[in-house]
This record gives C-alpha cells, sequence and structure tokens, in this order.
C-alpha cells in the first residue's frame, strides 16, 4: 500500500468534551480514590487493633481476595464488552452501583464483637470479598467509559484530570476525616459505623450523574465477536504497550500503598503523634494542587517524561523518611510528606492518562473497543496493589513480634490502649516505609525509558484507527509504516 500523500489532512479532528460531561464523569472517581484509599489508610488497622485480629490472619484476608479478583475481574470486563443495551455498554451498571456502593462499604466496617477469631476472621473475609465484587462491577465498566468518551489524545489528558481531581480531593477527605468521625464518639465501633455511613453515601452520589450525563458512543457498538476464552482473556496481554502501563500502574501504586499501609503505624508507634491523618492530608492536598502541572507538563513533554519526573521527585523526597526521628520538630514531617505529594501527583495521574491510547492500541490489534477487558486489568492491578502493600506490611508485622492493643472495657465501653512494640517491630516498621517504595519506584522509571507509545505514535495510531472504523477514506500509512508501528506498539510483526 502505498502512502496517500492528502492522508494526513484526512485525520479526525479534535473531539471535545463540554465542561459539564468532564465533571460528571470525573465526580465517578470519588468511590475509586476515596473508598480504596479508606481501605489502604485504615482497614488494617481496624482488623488488627479494633477487631483483633493477628495480622497475619489480615494478610490472608488480603490474599484471598486477590485470587478472586483475578477472576471476576476480568470477566467483569468481558461482560461489559459483551454488554448490548439500550442504554449501551457500561452505563446499565452504574444504576445497580447506587445501592451497592453504599451496602458494600458499610458492611466493611461494621463492629463486630464475636468472641471466636475464627469468627471475626470469617465475617472480615467474605464482607470483604463482596466489597471486591462490588468495587469490580462499579470500575472496571467506569474505568473503561473513560478512554470511548473521546479520542483525542490531549483531550483525554484533560478528562482524567477532571477524574484524578476529584479522586484526590476526596482521597484528601478519606485521609483526615474518618478517624476524626471514629475520635468524636465514646465508643469506636458506633464511629466506624458512623463513618461507614456517612461515606458510603457520599461514594453512591455520583452514579446516577454518570448514567444519564455520559453518553456511549454507538459506533463503538459492534455485535461482539464470538466467544473465545483465549482471544478475550489472554490476547489482550500478548500486547507490549499493555503489559507495560501495567507495570507502570502497578510500579506507582504498589508504592503509594506501601506508604499508605505502614504510615499510621510509623505515627503512631515510632514517632509517638496522632496527626497521621493531617500528615497523610498535606501529601494528598498538594497531589491536588499539582496535578494540573503536570497534566500541562504532560503537553509539553510528553506523558512518558512528565512519569519519570514525577518518580525521581518522589524517590528524592523518600529517602528523608530514614532520617526523621521521634525528636525532630513537626513541622519536618509535614514539609517531607509535601515533597512526597508532589512527586506522587503525576506517578497516580499519568498511567490514567496513558490508559485510553493504550485502549486504542487493542482496537488496532483486535479490530474492536475492549476498553472493559483493558479496564478490568487496571481494576485488577489497583487492587493488586493493595493486596501485596498489604499483604507485605501485615506478614512483616507478624513475624517482627507485632504487639495488639490492649482491650478494657471502661464503664461499658470497650477500649483498646496500644501498647509498647518491640525493636524489631519499630525497625521493620521503618525500613518498610523508607525502602519498600523505592524498590518499585525504580522499577517504573525503569519501564517508563521503554515506554513505546509517544504523542506522534499516538497521532499515527489514530489516524489509522479512523480508517478502520471507515471515518477516514484512506489510510494513513504505507504497508511497512503500519507493520513498524504493529511491531512498536504489539511487540510482533502483523501476521496476517
Amino acid at each position: 500500500m502505498k502512502k496517500d500523500k492528502g492522508a494526513e489532512q484526512e485525520a479526525p479532528k479534535s473531539e471535545k468534551l463540554s465542561a459539564s460531561t468532564k465533571l460528571a464523569f470525573g465526580f465517578g472517581d470519588v468511590y475509586g480514590g476515596g473508598a480504596i484509599q479508606i481501605v489502604n489508610f485504615f482497614y488494617l488497622i481496624f482488623l488488627t487493633d479494633y477487631i483483633g485480629l493477628r495480622p497475619a490472619y489480615a494478610g490472608i484476608i488480603f490474599f484471598i481476595a486477590r485470587g478472586w479478583d483475578a477472576i471476576a475481574d476480568p470477566l467483569m470486563g468481558v461482560i461489559t464488552d459483551r454488554t448490548r443495551t439500550r442504554f449501551g455498554r457500561r452505563r446499565p451498571y452504574f444504576l445497580a452501583a447506587t445501592v451497592l456502593v453504599f451496602v458494600s462499604f458499610v458492611l466493611l466496617w461494621l463492629p463486630i464483637n464475636l468472641s471466636a477469631e475464627w469468627m471475626r476472621f470469617l465475617y472480615a473475609l467474605l464482607s470483604y470479598l463482596f466489597y471486591c465484587t462490588v468495587i469490580t462491577m462499579t470500575l472496571v465498566p467506569y474505568w473503561g467509559l473513560g478512554s470511548e468518551l473521546t479520542m483525542d489524545y490531549n483531550e483525554r489528558t484533560s478528562l482524567m484530570l477532571y477524574r484524578m481531581v476529584f479522586s484526590l480531593s476526596t482521597a484528601v477527605a478519606a485521609a483526615v476525616l474518618p478517624m476524626m468521625i471514629v475520635k468524636a464518639f465514646p465508643n469506636p465501633g458506633t464511629g466506624y459505623l458512623v463513618m461507614a455511613i456517612s461515606f458510603g453515601l457520599f461514594f453512591s452520589l455520583p452514579w446516577p450523574f454518570i448514567f444519564f450525563k455520559c453518553k456511549e458512543r454507538p459506533e463503538l457498538l459492534k455485535p461482539p465477536e464470538p466467544w473465545s476464552f483465549r482471544k478475550l482473556f489472554i490476547d489482550p496481554l500478548k500486547i507490549r504497550t499493555t503489559r507495560m502501563l501495567i507495570g507502570l500502574y502497578v510500579a506507582a501504586y504498589v508504592a503509594v500503598d506501601l506508604l499508605s499501609v505502614i504510615f499510621v503505624y510509623f505515627m503512631t508507634y515510632y514517632l509517638g503523634r496522632g496527626d497521621a491523618n493531617f500528615v497523610l492530608g498535606t501529601a494528598l492536598i498538594v497531589q491536588v494542587f499539582t496535578m494540573p502541572l503536570y497534566a500541562l507538563l504532560a503537553r509539553k513533554l510528553g506523558k512518558r517524561s512528565s512519569y519519570l519526573i514525577s518518580l525521581v521527585i518522589w524517590s528524592f523526597f523518600m529517602v528523608f523518611i530514614w532520617f526523621i526521628t521521634p525528636d525532630l520538630p513537626s513541622w519536618v514531617m509535614y514539609v517531607v510528606a509535601a515533597g512526597i505529594g508532589c512527586g506522587m501527583a503525576g506517578a497516580v495521574f499519568l498511567p490514567w492518562a496513558m490508559f485510553p491510547d493504550v485502549a486504542d492500541v487493542g482496537e488496532f490489534v483486535f479490530g474492536e473497543r475492549r476498553d472493559g477487558t483493558f479496564s478490568s486489568y487496571m481494576t485488577f492491578a489497583r487492587q493488586a496493589t493493595t493486596a501485596i502493600a498489604t499483604t507485605l506490611v501485615s506478614f512483616a508485622l507478624d513475624l517482627a513480634g507485632y504487639v495488639k492493643p490492649l482491650v478494657v472495657t471502661v464503664d461499658g465501653v470497650i477500649q483498646r490502649i496500644n501498647q509498647v512494640q518491640p525493636e524489631g517491630v519499630i525497625t521493620t516498621i521503618r525500613v518498610m516505609l523508607s525502602f519498600s517504595p523505592l524498590i518499585f519506584l525504580a522499577l517504573g522509571i525503569y519501564l517508563a525509558v521503554r515506554y513505546p507509545l509517544s504523542e506522534k505514535v499516538q497521532q499515527r495510531l489514530r489516524g489509522y484507527l479512523s480508517y478502520m472504523r471507515g471515518e477516514a477514506k484512506t489510510a494513513n500509512l504505507n504497508a511497512q509504516e503500519l507493520q513498524d508501528l504493529h511491531k512498536k506498539l504489539v511487540g510482533s510483526e502483523i501476521s496476517r
């Protein structure tokens, strides 16, 4: 095929979204950003210090849940890709989420007081599995919808910026408010229940708005291909760009989750301070305000380069954690948290800005949109990062000899008194917080250097996809250019 000299002019024009559409879509990630953040920050310590589970048992809960996610997430991706209703493929699930999101979140934090530890373990396991299932049922179609609303490279960055600002703004509240609510009540059990009901209601609010405001593109609703386990579940993972994006995403978010899970223990048992939620809130507030800067930087330098810069900044400030001691002024921790938040902003935002472009590669390879399937990999990766971080921390604390709080009853109210931890536990907490995130940040830097999908490459891909859909009369690539593009993005030459 010879290159058509006029093809460049036939590339699809920019597809602008209205501010109201961006706001409605972005509102949805108050659930993904808020619920996951609350669980990351407080659920492990809720299980160990309030429910009274050994850290190892809590780690088993997260491990089992990730085995379930390995089945449920890809399956939900295929289900939503193959759903055909008059409302579209994604939107019907948002109506169900309105109720299920609330119920699943409240059940997670019920202040159960069962006498046998195995009964407490079983309840925590079942409620957490239900919560994970609702996360999957809701976020897989939601994240898949985001890459389909517009095909424009920079407009997608703008859309994801709206989403992540909502996500991180809620994460600030998720870091600061839950423990303030819990401590406002004499009985912590009542506090946890009020917190769960309050946030559960808030997380349920966005889904009717998204259902009515975010319309799906009719040209993407072609009849699905015949069922094939290999084609639907395995083949997307053979795409080089997909694997690398998942790697970038996992590297950043495991580092986030390790920091989130262990930080409360660090502040409570090493520094002896009760303001962990405010320090975390500082990091998250800085993230919110610096994220638009990364969006601008992505326009100037590209998403990959911006991601690299964010990880370098984050790594620089993580090193300082090891040198923080209890006798230092309290403001030092806030300064370091602000620096970490500045680097973390790009690391958590830019993989999602890259995601719609990777979904385009899927259409290039398979000839149909499988955004739900690609979204399911991201959903599983997000929940897997939480599990990896929580399991590592819980087993490390258990092996180090973590001492659970002492349970006493005062005036009929059950109270838990923190115990002095052995030196081995303190050292484990410091090492886990200071150095384990750096391993994953280094992995992210390595993958970002090798990531192949730049803005220039995506523009060429987008032009060819327009030809595949019948929107352009001629292709913008000749046979050799098409072969080179396939090899660069997929990792192999076109077999046909």
